[in-house]
């Protein structure tokens, strides 16, 4: 109710207004009788004052206009003062209060008693609330309906647009679906946003929009919410306010709505995590926990939706540095590559596994790299694994080959997608144990010409890699010929070398090799820090 409205009541019919235009939209939630001058302690927002003056006697007027300071800073939405009992005119520092801090100041009867104005008061705010709270129950009841015939998102929208009446959008990201009902333009730039304070009948949180279409050259206002909930990402809810704006009742249908979606979301979320359980418990009995018996293998990957072609593969990737987020975008990408997939999910590696109709249909390094190359740039500590195309008899073998490949790349740094045929003759140091006394073959002089003069070693693993060319190294460094010849001659004496000696050249290449990709490793590690810090 306000203020204006409060003077059309019957028993205000006698009143008079003294204050002429001032706060006639004020908004009235509460009554109250003043008795005492410490408002502070029992006034609130949007309250009428009643006041026969009494409390004011014998006040000084900056004590006096204290008072009305305060109720200003409480937001207090008038006063109304009988006369004629205690006092037989309005004073004029009551007119000039009232004026200099906008309240308006209504005078009755004396005859008009306290109890009569409060139950004036109180009765159209009670009918309205209990109109409001009806409303609730009655649009809870129709959801109900639509609820327990698991309805989809369509069908709980449309019912909310036949009870609403006004245009609506609903965004479900996740779900890949937008909502929308009504004639609004598609074309909407929001050009205005103002938060909705929080009434005594919404727990939600709602901005109001201005909207501009620029075909139509014209403004919409509507108000939107984001239906919070920790099963999905963001849902956004879109409710333009029409010609007649938005009633506490249409709030009504609103919050119901998105009750609604909530519990729609909660239980999409509950079934999504029971298959996710079970595909995984498949996944783990397939490639873990593989059974020898081929017919009960054939059951899996039937029961998996995996059997409809010969060859298998995986990929995969570790996963103790990425956020679910990450990890569930990363999974969604690598089973978008082909149709036919099974993820697998441990605490420390997720595995795609696919159904491939050939050998020629196998992943490569680089597909993978042209479809993550975003992702694989934004997280340089990101390692993925693939294994080579198997028969289901040899099923088993795909997650050994992934394991053995990110264990291998935890220790010598080949690429960030790697193939298990990249590791070559060192395949066959893929155990823990075998790993580190790979490092344990590497001479002790090699070793200490990286740590204390990393420009010969550099010179040697460049001078590899160009098939022991000198005038290629030459060329690869920028530097001149005859510099790369007394190096090298100056690492054969530091590591008792002779070139001449294959096999002998053959294992100082190998370890020269390994003791670089150890390199990039630790380089990559400090990147990633330093990059996570900023």
């Amino acid at each position: 109710m306000r203020i204006y409205e409060l003077l059309r009541l019957e028993i205000f019919q006698n009143s008079q207004l003294l204050t002429g235009e001032i706060g006639l939209e004020n908004e009235i939630e509460s009554v109250m009788i003043l008795e005492a001058l410490d408002i502070e302690k029992w006034s609130r927002k949007n309250q009428l004052i009643l006041t026969s003056l009494y409390a004011f006697e014998n006040l000084e007027l900056p004590a006096i206009e204290a008072f009305f300071q305060k109720m200003r800073g409480i937001g207090v939405s008038g006063l109304v003062v009988k006369v004629d009992r205690l006092i037989n005119r309005v004073p004029d520092w009551l007119l000039s209060f009232c004026g200099k801090y906008q309240f308006p100041l209504i005078k009755i009867r004396k005859d008009v008693t306290y109890e009569q104005i409060v139950l004036a008061i109180y009765q159209p705010i009670l009918n309205h609330q209990s109109h409001v709270l009806k409303t609730y129950y009655e649009v809870r009841q129709r959801f109900n309906r639509l609820t327990r015939n698991f309805s989809s998102y369509e069908q709980i929208m449309t019912e909310f647009y036949r009870m609403i009446k006004k245009d609506c959008l609903l965004l479900l990201p996740e779900q890949k679906l937008t909502l929308n009902f009504g004639t609004l333009p598609h074309e909407l730039v929001v050009t205005k946003r103002v938060q909705m304070p929080i009434s005594e009948f919404s727990k939600n949180h709602y901005e109001f929009l201005t909207l501009f279409s620029h075909s139509e050259s014209k403004e919409y206002l509507a108000l939107q919410t984001n239906i919070a909930n920790n099963f999905s990402s963001e849902c956004t809810l879109l409710v333009h306010e029409g010609e007649d704006g938005l009633k506490e009742t249409d709030l009504m249908i609103i919050e119901n709505l998105i009750d609604v979606i909530q519990e729609r979301l909660q239980m999409d979320f509950l079934i999504k995590k029971d298959r996710y359980t079970r595909l995984n418990n498949l996944a783990d009995a397939i490639l873990q926990n593989t059974p020898n018996n081929l017919d009960e293998l054939e059951g899996l990957l039937k029961e998996a939706k995996m059997d409809h072609y010969s060859y298998y593969q995986g990929v995969a990737f570790g996963t103790k540095k990425l956020s679910d987020d990450k990890k569930r975008n990363l999974r969604n990408k690598l089973r978008n590559l082909r149709t036919h997939t099974l993820f697998f999910e441990h605490h420390n590696y997720s595995l795609i596994l696919y159904n491939l109709k050939d050998e020629h249909r196998c992943l490569t390094k680089g597909e993978i790299r042209q479809q993550l190359s975003e992702f694989l740039k934004q997280n340089n500590d990101l390692f993925i694994a693939i294994s080579s195309p198997k028969s289901k008899e040899t099923i088993k073998e795909i997650l050994i080959d992934c394991l053995d490949t990110l264990r291998f790349n935890q220790y010598y740094l080949i690429a960030n997608v790697v193939n298990i045929h990249d590791l070559g003759i060192f395949r066959y140091f893929l155990t823990e144990d075998n790993l580190r006394k790979v490092a344990d073959l590497i001479p002790s002089k090699l070793v200490t010409l990286q740590l204390q003069q990393p420009e010969l070693f550099n010179t040697l693993f460049t001078f590899f890699q160009n098939n022991r060319n000198y005038k290629k190294t030459s060329e690869t460094m920028y530097l001149h010929a005859k510099t790369i010849r007394y190096r090298i001659d100056r690492i054969q004496e530091l590591l008792s070398l002779d070139l001449n000696n294959n096999l002998q050249t053959m294992n100082i290449e190998i370890a020269t090799y390994l003791l670089h990709l150890k390199l990039r490793r630790k380089q990559n590690e400090k990147t990633s820090s330093l990059n996570q810090r900023w």
